[in-house]
């Protein structure tokens, strides 16, 4: 008996070890992702253009793959450069714009891929000068000892001496290639991800250029920090490499299927096909889809994909010229983890919604059995066996029929998709934009499953079947909330009701920007802009007002869009000493926060009110400040509550105690840096200011 349970808990934890290591690679997955970036997407990528898109993308994908999102130092950078790790303002907005995001699309169900570019670091001011960053009161550094000794920067006059071990991978000349076999630059790597995990609310990864490192670093990162999915970029044609990376990495992440993006290039183009290239034979007798997904061995592992950004680029060898639609067809159709363009969904929404959506009603997964029914030069037809049910997928020009009972879900030049469910599925509705606050009348779109219609109420009451039919898309002119559901007669079973509300403001004709600057500045300056235009004069911009309360103001106009562009700076003298690139569309409050780059950040803040001056006769006398831990300061007679935060924004968990009128708080156990502290009074009001810890 003690034998039988001994071996029966040894299984058990055998069973276990495996599952937590390909965790990250579920089994049966059924997620469809969104690459939310092509090359040079600054408008479409913008964390707030995507936020305004939530409504449309999380119903579809539960997945959706950001583009890099640390400091490049550039205003046009797509991140693939990095020099900040744990300073998230990018080309593409703000930390607070991209957590606002990551939050919303968790939300409604759909995890953000962070985009992590580990092989490769640059510098801040030249090569090898890696900023010191510190998260979670850890610092974070590395320098030449951290970059592989064989990096061209050995070669380079003037440049210091990179002294780490040879690169394990292939190399990469923009950028220095770091030592992933030092702990050092494991460490680090390590707090960025839980940073991105943790602090952002990221929930997977996408390794850039897996083949510049040993894949065993993917495995010790994934197990290290956790998630819930991860993909490598392993760029080769060649399914003995792509299966090699997966092996190496101890199945614990998938890899993007090139040897099938390939094929797929084969067999479409531009004014031909021969899909035969779209088949490969599994142990060399079963036909199955080409590239990874070919094979029961690694097509759980494979993501599969048309295009991604370093492809889609125009005069790019390696882009798609054939029929894109098609090329989703046999993606939708086939087992892997498909992952779409947003420059595709752009161009063809409706019809790769309406593919994804017969996908999710059969439950079609990345490990589903597929028999390849028909393939010649003209004509591909595969039957995916999903969890509730089937899918035939149709790529080519010839002729097929389909057997009795699927349905049609999704067609077009040259393909066909038809679904054979076993129970009911609601249908899926997605609607665009999502609601918030507008300065022009929006025009709401909502698409449904195929066979299901659309019914809305525009005065706040539940839709149903009886409800406005939505036939066209619906002008919001006014502030006004829309309720959106839509229903499948065949089912008689409803979608999940989208609820928005559209508030349309009136364009401001002035911004009231105010900012506390750091304490060493002697003055304040603005420089505003929209477009190319500016609006406060030429760099540095005009003198702010220097208030009582600490922060300088000043009343921005002359515009006629919003948002509007930021600066703040001391002025031309020190040219460094300014802010990170901001943005506006109402009045505004920001505190210095601590330098990136060269730069300051800013953090929004609750506006401090006149009101707690007026009322208490309060004025901040804190002390010492600079401190080294503990600081003192008398409090108004109605205080309600004291929170500290850290320049990043987050709360921390400080006690702060009381004598009579004097509040005193213990920074001690934390780091060097700029700390917040806000004080809440019994009327609403509330004012902060800033404490340096040395």
């Amino acid at each position: 008996m003690k034998k039988n349970s001994l071996l029966l808990l040894i299984l058990v934890f055998i069973s276990f070890g495996k599952s937590s290591l390909q965790a990250q690679a579920p089994a049966q997955c059924q997620d469809v992702m969104l690459q939310a970036f092509y090359w040079d997407s600054y408008s479409d990528s913008k964390w707030t253009t995507l936020h305004s898109k939530v409504d449309e993308i999380a119903p579809v994908y539960s997945l959706v793959w950001l583009p890099p999102s640390g400091n490049c130092q550039s205003s046009f950078s797509m991140g693939y450069a990095p020099i900040w790790w744990f300073d998230q303002n990018s080309a593409f907005g703000t930390t607070d714009e991209l957590k606002t995001l990551i939050n919303a699309l968790a939300s409604r169900g759909s995890g953000a891929i962070a985009d992590v570019v580990v092989n490769h670091r640059n510098g801040a001011t030249n090569w090898t000068d890696f900023p010191t960053e510190t998260y979670n009161g850890i610092t974070y550094s590395m320098g030449p000892a951290q970059i592989c000794s064989t990096d061209e920067v050995a070669n380079e006059p003037g440049q210091a001496q990179p002294t780490g071990a040879p690169d394990t991978g292939e190399d990469f000349n923009g950028s220095r290639d770091l030592d992933h076999l030092g702990p050092v630059v494991r460490t680090n790597v390590k707090g960025y991800m839980q940073f991105l995990k943790n602090e952002m609310g990221y929930t997977g990864w996408r390794y850039d250029m897996t083949k510049g490192y040993s894949a065993s670093f993917v495995n010790e990162y994934n197990n290290a920090v956790g998630g819930t999915f991860s993909v490598g970029e392993y760029f080769d044609g060649s399914y003995d490499l792509c299966k090699a990376w997966l092996i190496n990495c101890n199945y614990n992440s998938t890899t993007f299927d090139f040897p099938q993006k390939f094929a797929l290039n084969s067999a479409m183009w531009n004014g031909g096909m021969n899909l035969t290239q779209l088949v490969w034979l599994m142990n060399g007798t079963t036909p199955q889809p080409a590239g990874l997904i070919h094979h029961t061995d690694t097509k759980r592992y494979a993501v599969t994909f048309v295009d991604n950004h370093d492809t889609y680029v125009t005069g790019n060898a390696n882009r798609f010229n054939g029929n894109i639609r098609a090329a989703y067809a046999f993606l939708m159709g086939s087992p892997g983890v498909p992952c779409v363009l947003l420059a595709h969904w752009n161009l063809y929404k409706t019809d790769i919604f309406n593919m994804i959506a017969a996908r999710r009603a059969v439950k079609l997964h990345s490990e589903s059995m597929v028999t390849v029914n028909q393939y010649s030069a003209n004509l591909y037809v595969s039957t995916a066996t999903g969890l509730n049910g089937s899918l035939i997928a149709k790529v080519g020009s010839g002729s097929y029929t389909p057997p009795s009972g699927y349905v049609l879900a999704a067609s077009g030049t040259d393909y066909a998709i038809w679904k054979q469910t076993i129970n009911p599925v609601a249908p899926l509705l997605m609607v665009t934009p999502s609601g918030g606050t507008y300065y022009t009348p929006q025009t709401v779109t909502a698409t449904a499953t195929s066979g299901a219609s659309v019914y809305y109420t525009t005065n706040n009451t539940a839709p149903n079947n009886t409800s406005n039919l939505y036939t066209t898309p619906i002008n919001v002119t006014t502030t006004e909330t829309l309720r959106i559901i839509a229903y499948d007669p065949a089912t008689q079973l409803y979608s999940t009701e989208v609820s928005n509300t559209y508030t349309i403001a009136s364009a401001p004709t002035s911004i009231k920007v105010r900012f506390k600057a750091p304490v060493d500045w002697t003055t304040c300056k603005v420089y505003s802009w929209v477009g190319s235009t500016p609006l406060c004069g030429a760099w540095p911009g005009t003198s702010m007002t220097l208030e009582n309360d600490g922060y300088y103001t000043y009343t921005i106009t002359g515009f006629t869009t919003v948002p509007v562009g930021v600066v703040f700076n001391n002025g031309a003298a020190s040219g460094i000493q300014q802010t990170v690139d901001l943005s506006t569309s109402a009045d505004k409050c920001w505190d210095a926060g601590p330098l990136s780059g060269g730069k300051y950040t800013a953090i929004e803040v609750t506006c401090p009110s006149v009101g707690i001056a007026d009322a208490e006769n309060f004025r901040w006398n804190i002390f010492p400040n600079p401190t080294p831990g503990l600081i003192r300061f008398n409090v108004p007679e109605r205080l309600m509550n004291v929170t500290v935060a850290s320049a990043a924004g987050r709360q921390l968990v400080i006690k702060p105690t009381f004598t009579a009128s004097v509040c005193q708080i213990d920074l001690s156990a934390y780091p060097a840096g700029v700390y917040y502290i806000t004080l809440s009074l019994a009327d609403g009001t509330r004012e902060s200011t800033a404490i340096v810890k040395y």
